[in-house]
């Protein structure tokens, strides 16, 4: 394996632990030779990919590395990466896309894109409002909250639920608990009647706001295939832009075609 393939897969390996990292962390999770494993890692180190602590004798991402982050993340915001994931689901799906925001203990859609194919579009524009609860966008958006904090804000509301949004506070949080497993939610004619809709989320670390990304269609195309193939679809777009906003949730995610 080359010297860029390890030093590769030791920047990943960090980020899944979430902590520094030893020679033997390294070889033992990689499953390379410990003399290789010390090499790529003064080599990373010398030229400041990583950086060594004096007491610990562990390496943690170095200043090179970090600059380059906060150049990304600066250029590249959580917003504008979502969108571009939202048009890549319209153009992959043929239904409309959404970003959302949490606000509150209502989802508020900040992006619609609408696919330029398809006879139906679901259409929700830029600045609509919706019951958190009520939605796979809403529930998606909550799910990155504990429990506690999601009664905080919903509990109240839930007695005006309608149609096959949840009703009952075991109910949402069964159904949030889903949502953490599988990344990803869905709904059918909740708040919007004749509206499907399949979503995921991703929290900003610098902000602490919640964003959504999904795609919507009219219930009458849905297809007994189309919830999971576009669950795994929008968990993948979650999931590159977790990844690249450094997410921890997303972390644990692998894509599915990898």
């Amino acid at each position: 394996m080359s010297t860029l393939a390890n030093a590769r897969d030791v920047l990943r390996l960090m980020a899944h632990l979430q902590r520094d990292v030893t020679v033997t962390d390294v070889a033992g999770e990689l499953g390379l030779p410990k003399s290789s494993v010390s090499r790529t890692l003064s080599m990373m180190a010398e030229y400041g990919f990583l950086e060594r602590d004096p007491l610990t004798r562990a390496y943690r991402p170095g200043e090179l590395i970090m600059e380059a982050s906060y150049h990304f993340r600066a250029s590249r915001g959580t917003v504008s990466l979502l969108e571009e994931e939202a048009a890549r689901l319209v153009a992959d799906t043929g239904y409309t896309g959404y970003v959302d925001v949490l606000d509150g203990s209502e989802s508020l859609v900040l992006h619609m894109r609408v696919s330029a194919i398809g006879a139906l579009h679901a259409y929700t524009p830029a600045g609509t409002r919706a019951p958190a609860y009520a939605s796979s966008m809403g529930r998606a958006l909550l799910a990155r909250l504990e429990d506690a904090e999601v009664m905080r804000l919903v509990d109240d509301r839930l007695k005006h639920s309608a149609g096959a949004a949840p009703k009952t506070r075991r109910e949402l949080l069964a159904q949030l608990a889903r949502v953490r497993v599988d990344g990803w939610e869905f709904s059918r004619g909740e708040y919007v009647p004749g509206v499907a809709g399949i979503s995921g989320a991703v929290m900003d670390g610098d902000t602490g706001q919640i964003f959504g990304i999904g795609i919507a269609l009219p219930s009458q195309e849905l297809r007994n295939d189309m919830p999971e193939r576009f669950g795994r679809a929008v968990r993948d777009a979650a999931l590159r832009v977790g990844k690249r906003i450094g997410d921890p949730y997303w972390l644990r995610f692998v894509a599915t075609d990898d």
